[in-house]
């Protein structure tokens, strides 16, 4: 059986081939390989010199076929590619062995069939009508169904869908209908027509077009095809009606809702005919006013507050209050709760009350606080030179259990002497020379801070507000310039006195020396006047590298990015929560220290910077699937018959969306109904259960076949 071609090593005295005697045709001396119909395996052994053992060589011997267009080898693994014969050969230690391979087709051709006889090369249908097709496989004389075997495609799904045979009329135009099994093919042409000649939407509205108001009636659509028969048909219930956009105006059954203003189509479908309108969708107003209408300020004792809603119509005529009739929310019903645009405090924290009226809104942030037993400023008093303006100081109150509470946006203040110190806006301003003082007020409680307005220099600047400084390496101070009342500058570089908050470094007179990885505030003071330099001390950074490359969330759900930075002497450092975040729309997302937090649907990218060094991360953000509901959840058909169910997704976005064809939909019995995006059709008498997933969710729909 095997044939020696080269001198071998002395432990290897000989090869040879084994193979199961089914495979082997002795009388034409050949192993048999079928095309497309597995594999047959062809193990080699070696006989070792001083073994009665003989080893499988398979896997390391090299292997050729003669003709790899007939017959391939790999590894042993023989496969038939068309008819013919092919020498296989393989190569071991010197050795050198081969077999003669015949590769053939199990099936001299395969036929498609209708109804028991050959189907003819085209055939043209009407949708509604049904088409079973069947496939015989030949060999030498006799023929055996193979349909089910077989491998059915369309060119056109959109057209026509196959499965097993059972092909589904979809659409309209035309497809090819393939059956491929073992290396042979058959196929039949499809031409598809509507039974219907056009479909109408009535009333006939001029130009296609339709004009609604946010709030106005549902108005109603019918539908009517044209037969080939020339009869007219009603199909407003039977038809598919759409909305190109269901944000701005939904339809159902012909009646159609405005929801938001905009512009999009109504489409109606009918077995092959469809027709659209032009639909434009217009609020009655221009816009809403609250009053009040910046946040609002209450403490968790206060009455409830009133707030008014006007709007603006369209004509520019005198605003309409809509206080009574509009639609009041409340984002956060424990903090307050609002009725009539009446506000409510129930707990300490924030939420949003929010109008609506027929297509405008506005909305006003309000934030409930505790009541206080006391009151304490951050600033026992004020330095001030004339002209100048500051913040006025935060105000902290302690309640009955003796926490602090931040009370600054809830604070009244006023001065004794508005000549000298004037308040407004939620600041001080020095006018003249002199003394003031400002009193702060929440509810009945009240603190003091006196104000001294001297003549000073205005402004103290440093030449830069951030200092990066390599550790180690000794970096000069910055210099700094005073901006005086009269306007004259000053270089007062070495005037100012300067003080750092750390001894993670050695402060000199010129000079800065980081002598541990840290960050530090440096303070110039020149006069009373200060000016701050943060300086961060650490390793020099030469590579940042950001995972994961895309962020994709949900919304409320949050995620973290991991940046390591590799330092200049190869040691590494986790710097996610350290790095300088920022999101392409603070509407999509928000960032926590190494933390993306979605907000709302869409995309975006989030950008961190180190070191002047920076990494980007693209951030995807999907509603997520909240559940699934079938139009209907059963059906009763004759054989032939089909039956549409659509498949709606309702997300936690509140959005719902047609998803009837993304869904994958299988049958637990297709010999009783098939399924093809939503489109069942009964195949013969008995029960089925569809089956339709999407996004990880299933529902179920039950057919049963009479």
């Amino acid at each position: 059986m095997a044939s020696i071609a080269n001198a071998a090593e002395d432990s290897v005295s000989g090869i040879e081939f084994k193979y199961d005697e089914a495979d082997y045709d002795s009388s034409s001396k050949s192993l048999i390989v079928w095309v497309e119909d597995g594999k047959t395996e062809l193990s080699l052994y070696a006989s070792v010199s001083g073994s009665s053992t003989q080893q499988d060589v398979t896997a390391n011997a090299t292997w050729k076929s003669s003709n790899s267009s007939v017959v391939k080898v790999d590894k042993g693994q023989l496969t038939g590619i068309s008819k013919g014969t092919a020498t296989i050969s393989a190569t071991y230690k010197g050795y050198t062995v081969s077999i003669k391979a015949a590769s053939d087709y199990v099936y001299d051709q395969v036929t498609l069939t209708n109804d028991g006889s050959e189907a003819p090369a085209s055939i043209d249908l009407e949708l509604g009508q049904s088409l079973v097709l069947g496939l015989t496989g030949s060999k030498n004389g006799s023929a055996e169904d193979v349909a089910s075997d077989a491998v059915w495609t369309t060119t056109n799904s959109s057209v026509a869908t196959v499965d097993e045979g059972t092909v589904t009329l979809v659409g309209t135009g035309t497809a090819t209908i393939s059956a491929k099994l073992k290396g042979k093919s058959d196929s039949i042409k499809l031409k598809v027509t509507s039974p219907y000649q056009s479909i109408s939407i009535a009333p006939v509205l001029a130009d296609d077009l339709l004009e609604m108001e946010v709030g106005e009636d549902e108005y109603s659509l019918t539908a009517s095809v044209i037969a080939n028969t020339g009869e007219t048909i009603d199909v407003t219930d039977k038809a598919t009606w759409t909305s190109g956009n269901a944000k701005i105006a939904a339809v159902e059954k012909g009646k159609v809702t405005a929801v938001a203003a905009g512009q999009t189509k109504i489409t109606v479908a009918y077995m092959g005919v469809s027709k659209s309108i032009n639909i434009i969708v217009r609020t009655a107003y221009q816009a809403m006013k609250l009053t009040p209408g910046t946040e609002v300020h209450l403490l968790l004792h206060d009455e409830p507050l009133q707030i008014e809603a006007q709007v603006q119509s369209n004509a520019g005529t005198a605003p309409i209050t809509v206080t009574e009739t509009a639609e009041w929310k409340s984002s956060n019903v424990v903090v307050a709760t609002v009725s009539g645009g009446k506000v409510t405090p129930k707990a300490v924290g924030t939420t949003k009350i929010t109008a609506s009226y027929k297509g405008v809104s506005r909305s006003v942030d309000v934030t409930v606080y505790p009541s206080v037993e006391d009151l304490s400023v951050d600033a026992a008093v004020i330095d001030a030179f004339m002209g100048d303006e500051g913040k006025l100081p935060k105000v902290t109150g302690t309640t009955f259990d003796g926490q602090q509470v931040d009370m600054t946006e809830l604070t009244s203040w006023s001065s004794d002497k508005e000549e000298i110190v004037a308040v407004e806006n939620g600041s001080w301003t020095a006018k003249a020379l002199g003394e003031a003082v400002l009193t702060a007020k929440v509810d009945d409680l009240k603190v003091q801070v006196p104000v001294t307005v001297h003549m000073k220099p205005l402004k103290l600047i440093p030449e830069v507000k951030d200092m990066s400084v390599i550790l180690g390496q000794e970096v000069a101070l910055p210099s700094v310039t005073v901006i005086n009342a009269d306007g004259v500058e000053e270089d007062v570089t070495g005037k100012v006195q300067w003080k750092v908050n750390s001894d993670n470094v050695v402060l000199k007179n010129n000079t800065i020396k980081g002598i541990e990885a840290s960050t530090v505030t440096l303070t110039a003071t020149y006069l009373n006047k200060t000016a701050t330099v943060k300086v961060k001390i650490e390793q020099e950074i030469v590579k940042l590298v950001v995972e994961p490359a895309v962020l994709e969330l949900n919304p409320g759900r949050s995620k973290s990015i991991k940046v390591t930075g590799y330092y200049k002497d190869g040691s590494k450092v986790s710097l996610g929560s350290k790095m300088n975040w920022t999101v392409s729309s603070e509407a999509l997302a928000t960032v926590k220290g190494a933390t993306v937090k979605a907000l709302a649907v869409g995309s975006g990218q989030v950008t961190g910077t180190y070191q002047d060094k920076t990494v980007t991360v693209k951030l995807v953000v999907t509603p997520k699937l909240k559940s699934l509901v079938l139009s209907e959840k059963s059906a009763k058909l004759s054989p032939g018959a089909t039956f549409a169910v659509k498949l709606q997704a309702n997300y936690t976005t509140g959005e719902s969306v047609d998803v009837t064809s993304s869904a994958v939909w299988t049958t637990s019995k297709s010999s009783v109904a098939t399924v093809k995006d939503g489109i069942i059709t009964a195949v013969a008498k008995g029960s089925s259960t569809v089956k339709a997933t999407f996004e990880g969710k299933t529902v179920t729909f039950r057919v049963t076949v009479k």
